[in-house]
């Protein structure tokens, strides 16, 4: 029961390391609002977990999305405690030369405007409060660039460095800001 008395807000909570990370979290007593786009599992993950689990619709791409998921858990539980910026995808593939502008940006927009979207909207909340924790998944990919596609491996780069750059910030203030940086894990997201 580490997490007791903590909420939570997990982005891609409704699958692979997401919902693992759902589920671990309310073992450790937390509450928790799983913000995904996949309606479906997302409100079956909740159903099945109970009432220390809420869902909140979210495209993590739109700024008001992922403001009214941590604006949501902060009226239903009163404070939030941590943040883990997790949705994520595989992104555009294939050769440079053929990679489109638009999924240039839908990767970008998922893997790296989410993280700062998300930190964003929880920075102030949390340095009112001087605690928090904000966790972001990196990768292996943005540490060695032979483990990835081009755009998923420089937005997770890019991932790294803005969790950086955001601990010394609010570091200050009592808010911790990590990257964790797993390799391949058998998930839909893999798959």
């Amino acid at each position: 029961m580490r997490l007791e008395g903590k909420t939570a807000v997990i982005t891609g909570g409704a699958s692979g390391i997401g919902a693992a990370t759902v589920r671990l979290f309310v073992a450790e007593g937390a509450r928790v609002t799983i913000a995904d786009r996949d309606v479906e599992r997302g409100e079956a993950l909740a159903a099945e977990i109970g009432d220390t689990v809420q869902f909140v619709p979210t495209d993590v791409t739109i700024e008001t999305d992922v403001a009214e998921a941590i604006a949501h858990t902060i009226d239903e539980w009163g404070h939030l405690d941590c943040l883990f910026n997790n949705a994520g995808f595989g992104g555009a593939l294939g050769p440079i030369a053929s990679t489109s502008v638009e999924d240039y940006d839908l990767t970008m927009d998922v893997l790296l405007k989410s993280v700062f979207l998300g930190t964003k909207h929880v920075a102030e909340h949390m340095m009112r409060r001087g605690s928090g924790s904000v966790i972001n998944t990196a990768s292996v990919a943005g540490l060695d660039a032979r483990y990835s596609p081009h755009l998923y491996g420089t937005a997770k780069a890019a991932v790294i460095a803005f969790t950086k750059t955001t601990a010394m910030e609010l570091g200050s203030a009592g808010v911790r800001v990590n990257a964790i940086c797993p390799g391949g894990v058998a998930t839909p997201l893999l798959a």
